[in-house]
């Protein structure tokens, strides 16, 4: 019973670790973001779509509008591709070009706080720092979460727990942080 027991939680350990690499190599397309779409040989140049508020944007070669909220730029290509398939064999890409949908609210010890977009669905601290650019003083985040949840730590603390900044999320970026602690 005991071996069942460390086997389930070394995997639950794994798929949590794999569920935030998965995080931060990829994309999911949100209200507001605004799409390059490019089929050659059918669109005579490159359309570029925002994202509607019901998810959806619009496209000559389908019917009805394409729901696209929730789906990374892979997902919307092949999607685009089976659309351009009654006129042919065709190639389609799609790429963000106005990033839009994951805000996170930056204060605190900044140059320009504000509202930064991110372009993965989660990031390190450290990648969320050359985003918001603390100013040099700054040693450390108190982040809230969108759930409630807060978590304070100098960067150094951040990175070696890995600790991931997200769509939502509320940054600030402080000075003598102290320990790292997440309640």
């Amino acid at each position: 019973m005991r071996k069942i027991l460390v086997l389930f939680v070394a995997l639950l350990t794994l798929s949590v670790v794999g569920l935030a690499q998965n995080e931060t190599e990829k994309y999911t397309i949100g209200v507001g973001d605004t799409l390059r779409i490019d089929v050659p040989g059918l669109f005579g140049a490159p359309q570029e779509k925002a994202v509607r508020r019901d998810g959806t944007l619009d496209l000559p070669i389908a019917i009805e509008p394409i729901l696209v909220a929730g789906r990374t730029t892979d997902e919307i290509s092949a999607l685009v591709k089976k659309f351009a398939a009654a006129f042919g064999d065709l190639n389609a890409t799609v790429s963000v070009v106005r990033y839009s949908s994951h805000p996170v609210a930056a204060t605190g010890s900044l140059a320009e706080p504000g509202i930064k977009y991110l372009t993965r669905d989660a990031v390190p601290v450290y990648v969320f720092r050359a985003i918001a650019i603390p100013n040099q003083n700054a040693d450390g985040v108190e982040i809230q979460r969108s759930n409630g949840g807060t978590i304070a730590c100098r960067f150094d603390e951040c990175e070696s727990q890995k600790v991931l900044i997200r769509s939502g999320d509320a940054v600030k970026f402080t000075s003598n942080a102290g320990v790292a602690k997440i309640n």
